[in-house]
């Protein structure tokens, strides 16, 4: 629902790969980005699409909110504003960047544990966890974990990743709910999305090289709405919510500072409407990894 504003009237996008090699025209909004249960969960009766359909639900009740935005009714009501933030919340943390974010953290913080066991450690806690003495080949198999800690990567359960996402999201959208909204209009069509569109910006400051930022403390959270519409959150408790009519001389350009960052924060697909072409002279880095240790 979030991606067809920014499809033509066929509901046919354009997907761009994140490495700009690939150009798909065309694609039909419900082939999109499919992947097959990603967010399906293990139950005692087997796998559950629930999840799936809440996801749908809270997107669904802010695509309305949304539509009502962009067409006047701006600042939204306290339940469109909810249905927003909770909304970004989930956008937040239910894609690919999120999910290897906590299979890296798993993998290093394992590893990290194991590198201070000793053998007889090991076993001891092999003994605690099966209530019984491990065999010969179950030792041999923790101490090939133990000594070759590159040759294996430890992932956590899908169960895990959408557990702590249904937990961690509603956190994430108290936040947004928390600051200053303002709408702008580009004034053209010239705004792009991608599979990463909330992202966050900020001032550089000398402390960022210890503290970093997120979406707590990141001076701006920006999100296209649409092809012509953005919103930004921002923390001055002075600034007063309002649509702004940036034009369509000055909303070109702050659309071209945007476009860069939210492609540059995409995993792997980049999406705009087929009639424009937000990319151009826009060349990008490598991705960025999620996580960087040491």
């Amino acid at each position: 629902m979030y991606l067809k504003r920014f499809a033509d009237h066929k509901q046919r996008i354009v997907m761009v790969s994140r490495d700009q090699k690939k150009r798909l025209p065309g694609q039909h909004i419900r082939e999109v980005c499919a992947q097959t249960d990603y967010y399906t969960v293990e139950t005692g009766n087997g796998p559950s699409q629930e999840v799936e359909k809440l996801l749908s639900r809270i997107e669904g009740e802010a695509n309305t909110a949304i539509e009502r935005m962009i067409n006047g009714e701006f600042p939204p009501s306290a339940t469109d504003r909810e249905a927003v933030a909770l909304f970004i919340g989930y956008q937040c943390l239910r894609g690919d960047e999120s999910r290897q974010m906590v299979e890296q953290l798993s993998d290093t913080m394992y590893k990290f544990v194991m590198s201070h066991m000793t053998g007889e450690s090991l076993i001891e806690n092999f003994r605690k966890r099966e209530g019984r003495e491990p065999t010969k080949a179950e030792i041999d198999a923790q101490s090939f974990i133990l000594n070759n800690p590159d040759a294996f990567t430890v992932k956590p359960h899908q169960n895990e990743i959408v557990r702590g996402m249904l937990e961690i999201a509603p956190e994430v959208a108290s936040i947004m709910l928390r600051r200053r909204w303002f709408l702008g209009d580009h004034g053209e069509p010239c705004l792009l999305t991608s599979d990463t569109p909330v992202v966050s910006w900020s001032e550089r400051t000398s402390a960022d090289a210890h503290y970093g930022r997120g979406w707590g403390n990141a001076d701006e959270i920006r999100m296209p709405l649409s092809p012509r519409h953005s919103l930004c959150l921002v923390w001055n408790e002075e600034f007063k919510e309002r649509m702004i009519p940036f034009g369509r001389k000055l909303g070109p350009e702050i659309a071209a500072g945007m476009n860069q960052l939210v492609a540059h924060r995409a995993r792997r697909w980049i999406f705009h409407h087929p009639d424009t072409d937000p990319l151009k002279g826009i060349t990008l880095s490598p991705v960025d990894p999620v996580l960087t240790v040491g």
